[in-house]
């Protein structure tokens, strides 16, 4: 019987969970649990090269892992790990970021993207996270990461750093390979042209958790394009066609149908029926959640017990690590 191949991917614990992270991960992350040998980290390290404050980090923490055992992640098919966890990761970046010249750290997108927003936020963290990212999925020997199209060139500099690796050292590594997903890009409700992001406000995004009244007021208030046609046109109305995305993945509803069913309607009705399609398909989610969240050691013992399972299999590549270096070991 052929072995599974091995994903990894991970989340931030800086905030509210909200239908981006949902559509754009969690929930691809569900659908391939069967499929594939599955690792899904709590990035914690990483949090910290944005967070101001790791004040409610491990309330955050727990409130992610409980969203995505909510939404469906089964901690008996996948690794739930919390990457502080397992101190091999960065003691695998520390041995990576001697392949890579920091020239090529800065030309990284994400990289020029936040010292250009923010000059002072130019941290070696920050500059040094695709390195940390590399070892994240390098360690469990991952071959594939599920990520969008637009993110493919970020997986590249794990690729080339697991090409000089292997090149210098000897081979271990396989060249991580994108898992593409067709779900559409999840946009601010506020800034349409923008990736749903809890940087924006809360008023540009739609939290897991959020009450019914909450998300009736969020989409009430989403910014619309002139004119009042409900028709799907990404280049002249990309707020309206990003609302028929959302309605799409709550409802299951092509967006043909819902651009008939609203022809003749105003924004008023469809923002409506929108918000009550929204509440529908999270009450079960949120029904889940509360009764996880009353047993918090439950989702800690998850964590703990993924963390040891994952750290297992991190020590067993550091020894090959180490071996194919030429490192004295005891």
């Amino acid at each position: 019987m052929p072995q599974k191949e091995i994903v990894l991917s991970g989340m931030r614990p800086t905030g509210e969970q909200h239908i981006g992270n949902y559509f754009g991960a969690v929930r691809q992350w569900i659908s391939i649990q069967n499929q594939y040998k599955c690792y899904f980290m709590v990035a914690d390290l990483h949090s910290l090269t944005t967070l101001k404050t790791t004040k409610n980090i491990k309330e955050k923490t727990r409130e992610m892992v409980t969203t995505w055992i909510a939404a469906g992640l089964n901690p008996k098919k996948s690794t739930i790990f919390l990457q502080s966890a397992v101190p091999e990761h960065g003691e695998l970046s520390s041995i990576l970021a001697t392949l890579l010249p920091v020239s090529m750290l800065e030309l990284n997108p994400t990289y020029k993207e936040m010292v250009a927003e923010n000059p002072k936020a130019g941290s070696f963290g920050i500059l040094n996270y695709p390195v940390l990212q590399a070892a994240d999925i390098l360690i469990y020997k991952a071959s594939r990461v599920p990520i969008g199209k637009d993110q493919d060139p970020h997986l590249e500099i794990s690729r080339e750093i697991a090409r000089r690796f292997n090149h210098r050292f000897g081979k271990i590594f396989p060249e991580p390979q994108s898992l593409f997903d067709e779900v559409p890009k999840i946009y601010s409700l506020t800034h349409p042209q923008k990736k749903m992001s809890k940087s924006h406000g809360s008023d540009s995004y739609v939290a897991l958790l959020d009450s019914p009244d909450k998300i009736r007021s969020k989409i009430k208030r989403a910014v619309t394009d002139s004119g009042s046609a409900i028709k799907y046109d990404s280049i002249n109305k990309p707020a309206v066609s990003h609302l028929l995305d959302i309605f799409y993945l709550v409802s299951e509803t092509p967006i043909k149908k819902l651009e008939i069913k609203y022809k003749n309607s105003g924004y008023a009705e469809f923002k409506n029926d929108l918000a009550e399609a929204i509440i529908a398909h999270l009450a079960p989610i949120q029904k889940k959640y509360r009764e996880l969240a009353k047993n918090p050691k439950k989702i800690e013992k998850i964590l703990k017990e993924g963390s040891n399972k994952a750290r297992l299999k991190a020590q067993k590549t550091m020894a090959e690590v180490k071996s194919k270096i030429g490192l004295l070991q005891f």
